[in-house]
């Protein structure tokens, strides 16, 4: 997965934790998401009433600042949401190595009352020679608000299953037109699903405790597998006839498998905080369990 995507993944985790009791500090400086960040900021997108432009207030300078603003809100869980984005001009699994391209990551907030807010982030370049290479700032923006749904996904299991198919399918491809480091790269993420080893670059996308052992595993291997970056990427690549449709086959397969296991892997962390805040989400009247 790339940068943000793993962010919006480790944020919907640490959030999760801390609204489940956990404690969670130094966010920003330490989770391996945030290493090329110089501040991830979260606000509100509050309309004029009237006329004029739509304003951006401040609500927390970090991450630990959001989290504790979502629990004296009684948010009782985050999910993460990826909408497609379906453009006509470029598929999404073509546009997800630019930034913002490839569908839109979204953190739901549950709140009571049956009410959801969602957040999503603007990646902005301030300085390409900030110190320690943190040239990005991010910010989370509130951009609507909603009735939460009831959401009951896939099963990890019959995820897991499906992801690995998918991904067993293009390393199959790619061994056999000698893909090289491509096949590497799949054989990794095959080895994460079945497996003890780990592979992927954040060893950090959630603490400890809040993921199963399943659900850790398929976001492993959504690191090694997610190949859809920009030049000299798989996307980049061509093939003629047969294998040219084999390929685009398999690898809109993956790409969609991948977008797919990530949101249920991360979401499998809520039935974990529902039952850490299950009384008072009751109390609050907020529906059952996601």
């Amino acid at each position: 997965m790339n940068g943000p995507i793993a962010q919006i993944v480790a944020l919907t985790c640490y959030g999760n934790a801390f609204l489940g009791g956990h404690s969670v500090s130094g966010f920003l400086g330490t989770n391996s998401t945030c290493q090329f960040c110089d501040r991830v900021t979260f606000v509100k997108v509050v309309k004029p009433l009237l006329v004029g432009k739509p304003k951006e207030v401040e609500v927390a300078k970090n991450p630990e600042e959001w989290f504790s603003y979502l629990k004296k809100r009684d948010a009782r869980a985050i999910r993460l949401v990826r909408q497609a984005q379906n453009d006509p001009q470029i598929p999404d699994r073509m546009a997800a190595g630019f930034v913002g391209g490839g569908g839109t990551w979204i953190m739901e907030v549950l709140l009571p009352e049956e009410r959801s807010e969602f957040w999503q982030a603007r990646w902005q370049v301030w300085n390409q020679k900030a110190p320690d290479r943190r040239i990005w700032r991010v910010t989370y923006g509130r951009v609507a608000e909603a009735k939460s749904k009831l959401y009951r996904g896939p099963d990890l299991e019959a995820t897991e299953a499906r992801l690995l198919k998918a991904i067993g399918e293009i390393h199959a491809f790619s061994e056999r037109q000698n893909c090289g480091g491509f096949t590497n790269c799949f054989s990794q993420a095959i080895s994460s699903l079945t497996t003890t080893e780990r592979h992927g670059y954040h060893n950090d996308l959630s603490p400890p405790d809040l993921l199963t052992t399943r659900a850790s595993a398929i976001l492993d291997a959504s690191q090694t597998a997610w190949v859809f970056g920009g030049m000299g990427s798989w996307n980049d690549m061509s093939f003629e006839g047969e294998d040219g449709k084999k390929y685009d086959e398999v690898s809109e397969q993956l790409f969609q498998t991948l977008s797919d296991a990530i949101c249920v892997a991360v979401n499998a962390g809520l039935k974990k905080v529902e039952r850490g805040s299950g009384a008072k989400s009751r109390r609050s009247g907020a529906h059952g369990s996601p």
